[in-house]
């Protein structure tokens, strides 16, 4: 499970750092992201809103995860033989002021399942939606 956290942490640090499109190399060619009320299906599309946000060089964000669950399970029922793991958080989304300090934005209930195939752990699904959304 320490793969899977590692892989969520350097995604969450492309997009703070910048360099968004680099996260893409965490998701399967499968992949289905959720964001802002959108669901993006397989990495064109995820690399779409990775380059929409890395060209969003006015927002600078840290991405903070705390209260992580996880839970991992074996594909037997359907044969694949493919280990896969589930990562709960919260991410506390803080976003830069004008005057340099970082505010806490929003946070976030999230959740990234991996699958372990051909050697390597992917994302193949993420979801994230407001903790307590405003009604």
């Amino acid at each position: 499970m320490g793969h899977c956290r590692a892989l969520a942490v350097s995604y969450h640090r492309d997009i703070d750092g910048g360099r968004a499109t680099a996260g893409i190399g965490a998701f399967a060619d499968d992949a289905e992201f959720e964001a802002h009320g959108r669901v993006f299906r397989g990495r064109e599309e995820i690399l779409g809103f990775l380059k929409a946000r890395e060209a969003d060089t006015g927002r600078q964000t840290v991405h903070v995860l705390a209260n992580e669950v996880a839970t991992a399970q074996d594909d037997e029922d359907n044969g694949s033989g493919d280990k896969r793991v589930e990562l709960q958080n919260m991410v506390l989304l803080h976003v830069r002021q004008p005057d340099g300090a970082y505010v806490l934005d929003r946070v976030l209930n999230t959740v990234h399942r991996f699958r372990h195939s051909g050697g390597r752990w992917r994302i193949t699904h993420r979801t994230s939606r407001p903790l307590h959304p405003t009604v």
